[in-house]
């Protein structure tokens, strides 16, 4: 089984929320672990928001962002996809930035790993396997 996974998800494995759980064993029983080049702007910046809002000091933040690049095996330049990104994000009246995640769960026949409801529902729509914690 391969896995796209959002930052979403990682953050929830990587701060040890409610959703961890299910998204530790995904990311184990993966053949292959999958993001779009974006997933790395992503982590950074929720890093820094969480450093600026005090919740983690410097070190901590620096860690966390080494340890969310990590869990990637394969970071996947979205060159390729973004006019099907821009497309599925019109067609469907969706963040395009969620979209490139959809359209590479869609090309690696991959089972998206999301916290978030919305992308979720909206992969389930589209027939693009997800799992939600």
């Amino acid at each position: 089984m391969n896995v796209v996974l959002d930052a979403s998800a990682a953050f929830a494995m990587l701060l040890n929320r409610s959703g961890a759980p299910v998204f530790n064993k995904a990311i184990a029983e993966a053949d292959r672990v999958y993001a779009p080049i974006l997933y790395e702007s992503e982590v950074t910046q929720v890093c820094w928001k969480n450093v600026r809002a005090g919740i983690m000091d410097l070190d901590n933040g620096k860690m966390t962002l080494v340890k969310a690049l990590q869990l990637i095996d394969q970071f996947i330049d979205p060159v390729d996809s973004v006019l099907e990104s821009l497309h599925e994000a019109i067609r469907l009246d969706h963040s395009a930035y969620d979209m490139f995640y959809l359209t590479l769960a869609r090309r690696k026949a991959a089972t998206l790993l999301t916290s978030d409801k919305k992308l979720y529902d909206l992969c389930k729509s589209q027939g693009v396997d997800a799992v939600l914690a």
